[in-house]
């Protein structure tokens, strides 16, 4: 992504909003008014319009101005205030101070910090957005249409007159504009439930320097990306945002608890660091020292006020904190419930009862001088430090310091999901705040430099490299250029402090971190020779090895910017840490058989995290178990198996380089299925790396996770490190065979036979129908020959004399089969003549063999002959083409479709995949084969499972369904999430939700990095949204289900 790899480029090119429009000396403010009205004669403009003559000038200029240190008498005044009225005032402010070289501040409630968007010390003019402020709620959609103008007061109140179940996640203060707030990222109380404001912004509209109107779709991604978190005003100007409402309940609870040093703040400060980030999400608690009179002496303390808001009842939050956080003492009489609405006001430090209609309050004039400055802490401040931050505030005296918690959700969005990256590893944020009433330079200078002090005291014990800092609270101390000459040398510096590496999101700024990060991370177990970056020599061949379809090597694929090839279970928690720290996509690959090659692309800087070299298999015959690592292949644990036992197997599948991690999180079928189901009916063990890096087994993960990675994709919870299998008897000796027909020879009726034969079978039996187009002769002339391949968990006499009885027109003969070990049946399977040794389980690809395409469906019905026919028609037009028709029933129709997250169980006939494949490069080749293989399932539809045409996880799909450019979207995911998954797909849900009411670590969110419903994490979560209010009160999985 263009922009996103290089934000601070991106924000100088367009930096003409605020400095480089003009160098001039002299300025045609003239000109810029004959402009405005020549560029808005369809919505006059004249009425909007103030310069120094106008008589309203002053009280205008002063509307919105929220700091009285940028109000004095010497601060710059503009030359003209537009207060646009219509988005053609708009435009046509931004085409007018291009054309005549003025510099355009851009104002919508005035709460800069820094008055940056309304003063300057070259002529400009400032575009007042406060009239355009209309706001569009939709309950249909949950959505609102809020114009930049319109403060958050005023968002709060249209959508509290409307619903009490709906409500947005942003600021405290209801005077700040929403269109500044927003576009700086935009915290509040709700942000370790629902994230940022950004986070849930859907839409936007946009003026660009050329006076365009842009929305998200005509602005593209990337620009969308930029605006929300990277400062509106650095890329045009916001006409409009457009939200996504969030569930709350019809009452929350709001409270106030207050101690002072001498009642123990310092020691409820010290622990509510810690104790605060790891609550609920829906409990967010805020401390807020601020200095107070002991007595009428002036004798001074710190008073520390605990505020919280908590989306439930209060008897909850009581018992909650009470267990938690005993020490804080909360009590029931501390506590209001609220609507949600009435709990904004409530933020705004308004009394209990206040009417909601303080919120559309306008202030008159600016209130308090100020200086703001802000940290995020990492580490739990000392008590000393702490001690030492009230000595300061009392010398300070007129400060307060708002401590919010991270965590939550704020722990779960990607550093990269926005340009605002201050996410995981944070304890919580700290603004520190001076405000005083004297006027004078003096007094001023006082307490600016006394906030400078408390924040260079704080040096040590926040973030570093860089000390981080937050774009709704610029500071000017951290970093600005000088004489409006744009450097982005100078600007890196502070740019990274706002942005970390979403600044310029340089590949190479992000890789050297996360390098720096696994070194840190693994020195039990040095790391350095199991990192490959496109530097090493043997990059292409490590990234090669586990690529199993070339249609993604090619040139133009997105390649990782390093393959982690772990050597160690420490190697797998280092870089799942690492990459999560420094925002990086992580891709799991086992043995890169992934049909789509969503384990090892990306169109988002990404690693590779390659698991070949942790596959060690340990078979213990004692108890009939496997313990088998993510790396192995299915060919060296059906050796491990075969070279300890004859009497044991495992049911999996045919191809032996498939990796185990992959194959059996998805559900993993074979040949056994209809004896034993699929593998993942065989699995009684876990060991799973989680988000934060733990390493869970069944036990300590709890039944609920251990269910959803069985069938739900792996790779959606964390990183499955090894699977304990369950070993199942097989007879010393099994048949095999492989009857292969011709349409010439009968083959159409044989298959229309079979696919009411092949289920009903004995489980002992699995007969495969297997069509690929063939030569007839050598003129070219095609054919489609079937071939009946078979398995049967016993003797050849029995197996010929049940399909003599069952299936005659087949016509299986004693000379087709061949006894042989079970092990050995899995080398026949891979398509080797008997007798081969069983060593080649062993071999290992080199490379990417052919491009192919692969789509799959399950049968309900038996296909009408026409049907098949007209799939033989169209299989000889493909040409390079199999279809494997795998039978289901046995026990695979005895298991319950909700007892894995794999729902495809009862009522199947069977099973097909459609495969084609081809060796000629070009895009032109693979556009042709990807159509007609399209066109066949599409020919397919009226005759397959229907409501929904399901789909399966291990054969992943970007056809029936994705959400683009990385954005997640429960709506969108929804419906391709229940063709893999069926019923399942909600199941699996309310499985994690209740897994994170268990405080078990929240696993499932690092990997809303690929944020797909196949490594779908952020979908699960955002269901949480929706559940949640269904579940108040959870005590166990089997209420949540319920």
């Amino acid at each position: 992504m263009k922009f996103r790899n290089t934000l601070a480029l991106f924000i100088l090119s367009v930096l003409s909003f605020s400095v480089s429009w003009t160098t001039a000396k002299t300025v045609d403010i003239e000109g810029f008014l004959q402009c405005l009205t020549k560029y808005s004669h369809a919505h006059p403009i004249q009425e909007a319009i103030y310069t120094p003559q106008n008589a309203s000038f002053q009280s205008v200029l002063l509307l919105h101005i929220n700091n009285r240190r940028y109000s004095t008498s010497t601060t710059p005044k503009p030359l003209a205030i537009i207060t646009a009225k219509n988005e053609s005032h708009v435009q046509a402010t931004v085409l007018c101070a291009k054309h005549h070289g003025l510099q355009l501040k851009i104002r919508s409630g005035g709460h800069d910090f820094e008055g940056l968007s309304y003063t300057s010390d070259i002529p400009f003019v400032i575009l007042d957005m406060f009239n355009i402020n209309s706001i569009d709620v939709n309950l249909a959609d949950n959505t609102a249409w809020v114009h930049s103008g319109a403060t958050l007061g005023e968002v709060y109140y249209a959508i509290g007159t409307k619903t009490n179940v709906y409500g947005f996640p942003a600021g405290l203060c209801p005077t700040v504009g929403a269109g500044g707030h927003i576009s700086g990222g935009g915290y509040g109380v709700m942000m370790r439930k629902y994230g940022l404001s950004v986070d849930n912004v859907v839409d936007a509209k946009i003026v660009t320097v050329k006076g365009q109107i842009l929305d998200r779709k005509s602005m593209g991604e990337d620009l969308f990306w930029a605006i929300r978190g990277g400062g509106g005003a650095s890329f045009g100007v916001i006409l409009s945002w457009k939200l996504q409402l969030v569930p709350v309940p019809p009452k929350v609870t709001v409270f106030n608890v207050t101690k002072t040093i001498e009642e123990g703040a310092t020691d409820l400060v010290y622990k509510w660091q810690t104790v605060a980030p790891e609550l609920s999400e829906d409990l967010f608690l805020r401390a807020m020292p601020q200095v107070k009179n002991i007595d009428t002496k002036g004798n001074k303390t710190v008073a520390v006020s605990f505020i919280g808001q908590f989306l439930g009842q209060s008897e909850e939050v009581v018992a909650l904190l009470t267990e938690r956080f005993p020490e804080l003492g909360l009590q029931r009489t501390d506590c209001h419930e609220v609507r949600w609405v009435e709990a904004t006001v409530f933020w705004a430090e308004n009394p209990i009862g206040t009417p909601i209609d303080v919120l559309l309050d306008k202030p008159t004039e600016p209130a308090t001088f100020y200086k703001g400055k802000a940290d995020y802490m990492k580490e739990p401040l000392p008590k000393y430090v702490i001690e030492a931050l009230w000595k300061k505030m009392i010398e300070i005296e007129n400060i307060w310091v708002d401590m919010n918690p991270y965590g939550g959700r704020m722990s779960e969005i990607p550093e990269s999901a926005t340009p605002y990256p201050h996410r995981a590893g944070n304890l919580f944020f700290a603004l520190y705040y001076s405000s005083w009433y004297d006027e004078g330079t003096e007094t001023t200078d006082k307490y600016v430099r006394l906030t400078r002090e408390l924040y260079d005291m704080m040096t040590p014990y926040v973030s570093k490299s860089p000390r981080e800092a937050f774009q709704n609270y610029r500071d000017l101390d951290i970093g600005a250029n000088q004489d409006n000459h744009t450097s982005l040398e100078v600007a890196t510096v502070y740019g990274r402090k706002y942005f970390k590496v979403s600044w310029t999101t340089s590949k190479k700024v992000a890789i050297d971190g996360f390098l720096q990060c696994l070194t840190i991370n693994s020195h039990a177990h040095p790391i350095q020779e199991a990192i490959y970056t496109p530097q090493n020599a043997s990059f292409q061949s490590v990234l090669l090895l586990h690529i199993n379809n070339r249609r993604y090597s090619t040139p133009t694929t997105p390649k990782p910017l390093a393959i982690i090839t772990a050597k160690h279970e420490s190697h797998v928690q280092a870089t799942v840490v690492c990459a999560k720290q420094h925002g990086l996509q992580l891709k799991i690959r086992s043995g890169g058989h992934d049909f789509e090659g969503l384990s090892y692309t990306s169109d988002i800087p990404f690693v590779i995290l390659d698991m070949f070299n942790i596959n060690s298999i340990d078979v213990n015959l004692a108890d009939n178990t496997a313990w088998v690592h993510s790396g192995a292949t299915l060919g060296e644990v059906y050796y491990a198996i075969g070279t300890k036992t004859n009497v044991y197997g495992f049911p999996a599948g045919l191809c032996p380089t498939v990796g185990a991690g992959g194959h059996i999180s998805g559900g993993g079928y074979g040949v056994m299925m209809r004896k034993y189901g699929l593998s993942v009916d065989n699995v009684v063990d876990a060991k799973i790396v989680t988000v934060k890096g733990q390493i869970l087994d069944r036990k300590s993960m709890g039944e609920d996770l251990f269910w959803a990675i069985r069938g739900g994709g792996g790779a959606s919870f964390g990183v499955i490190l090894s699977w304990k299998l369950k070993l199942v008897p097989v007879p010393p000796k099994v048949t095999v065979f492989n009857v292969t027909k011709t349409i010439e020879e009968g083959a159409t009726d044989l298959v229309y036979k079979w696919q009411t034969v092949a289920p009903e079978l004995p489980e002992d039996l699995f007969l495969r129908a297997m069509p690929q187009v063939k030569n007839i002769d050598t003129k070219g002339k095609k054919t489609v020959a079937v071939s009946f391949i078979g398995q049967f968990l016993g003797q050849s006499e029995e197996v010929v004399a049940l399909l003599t009885e069952r299936f005659p027109e087949l016509g299986l003969q004693r000379t087709d089969c061949h006894e042989v070990r079970w092990v050995e049946a899995t080398v026949f399977w891979a398509e080797n003549p008997i007798g081969t040794p069983i060593d080649v389980l062993l071999d290992k690809p080199i490379e990417p063999a052919t491009f192919y395409k692969g789509k799959a469906d399950y049968m309900k019905e038996p296909l009408p002959k026409y049907v098949i026919e007209a799939l033989w028609k169209k299989m000889i037009e493909i040409e390079n083409i199999w279809v494997d028709m795998n039978p289901y029933g046995g026990r695979m129709s005895e298991i319950p479709e909700s007892a894995t997250p794999y729902p495809h169980r009862a009522g199947n006939l069977f099973f097909a995949l459609y495969y084609s494949s081809w060796y000629d490069e070009g895009t032109e080749t693979t556009d042709k084969y990807v159509r007609l293989t399209r066109e066949l399932y599409d020919m397919m539809t009226p005759y397959v499972s229907k409501s929904p045409r399901q789909a399966f996880q291990n054969y992943r799909d970007l056809d029936i369904g994705v959400n683009q450019d990385n954005q997640t979207s429960l709506r969108v995911a929804t419906v391709y999430g229940r063709k893999y998954f069926k019923g399942t797909y909600s199941a699996i849900n309310k499985t994690i939700w209740v897994k994170e009411q268990r405080k078990s670590p929240k696993s499932i969110i690092l990997f809303n990095v690929t944020r797909t419903i196949e490594e779908g994490a952020t979908d699960v979560t955002y269901n949480w949204q929706t559940v949640v209010p269904s579940c108040p009160k959870i005590s166990s999985s089997e209420q949540c289900h319920k």
